[in-house]
């Protein structure tokens, strides 16, 4: 389990918070919409966008007034609150992403740049939700290995980022042990979004080289 201090967890999270809602921009940013939907869809599509980049920017917002007020376990529940809406805009993007896949031209490798960004995006959620599962859950979620002949390690983000890195990538964990079972439905939500979005992907570049 991480214990970093106060000042450090709430950094930590303010932190995070600004990386996912810069990642959703950029996932989102090339999708259209009226290519595929009908007007009125499209507009509602729009603005519900809109809508989730205000709550974006209000709970991050409230964290970071909660921080400043040292309201330590607050800044923490609104943390839950915004992994939450992420998970949400995260789904959001994935399905935006491979309902609107046979409407892109491109003719070029940066047009990619999108998907890397949703791709990104699966990390930096599930990093956020192992870390706070890890931190609420009694006893931890994740039992770390420990060296022989040393003292137990003390996990800090980059294993929690290095957990979601690999769930991304090897579609489960390596070496730790997961012990909740609330986390394994999330790594399972995780891997089925890792695995849409390596699918549209290699569509992608498929239809580069065609």
């Amino acid at each position: 389990m991480w214990n970093p201090t106060a000042r450090q967890r709430r950094s930590a999270e303010i932190l995070f918070g600004i990386v996912v809602v810069i990642l959703d921009l950029f996932a989102g940013l090339q999708i259209e919409y009226g290519a595929v939907f009908s007007p009125d869809v499209s507009q509602t599509l729009e603005i519900a966008e809109i809508v989730g980049a205000i709550g974006f920017l209000a709970i991050l917002t409230a964290a970071v007034i909660a921080g400043l007020q040292h309201k330590d376990r607050a800044t923490l529940q609104i943390f839950v609150v915004f992994l939450v809406f992420a998970t949400v805009h995260l789904v959001a993007n994935i399905t935006a992403l491979v309902l609107t896949a046979h409407v892109r031209d491109e003719s070029y490798l940066w047009g990619l740049w999108d998907v890397g960004s949703a791709y990104l995006m699966v990390v930096a959620v599930f990093t956020g939700w192992y870390w706070a599962a890890d931190t609420l859950i009694p006893n931890g979620a994740f039992d770390f290995p420990v060296p022989e002949r040393k003292p137990a390690p003390t996990p800090n983000l980059i294993d929690y980022v290095f957990i979601a890195f690999n769930t991304n990538a090897t579609f489960g964990p390596t070496v730790e042990t997961v012990t909740s079972r609330r986390v394994k439905v999330l790594m399972m939500l995780q891997t089925t979004c890792s695995l849409v979005v390596l699918v549209v992907l290699v569509a992608r570049m498929v239809s580069l080289k065609s």
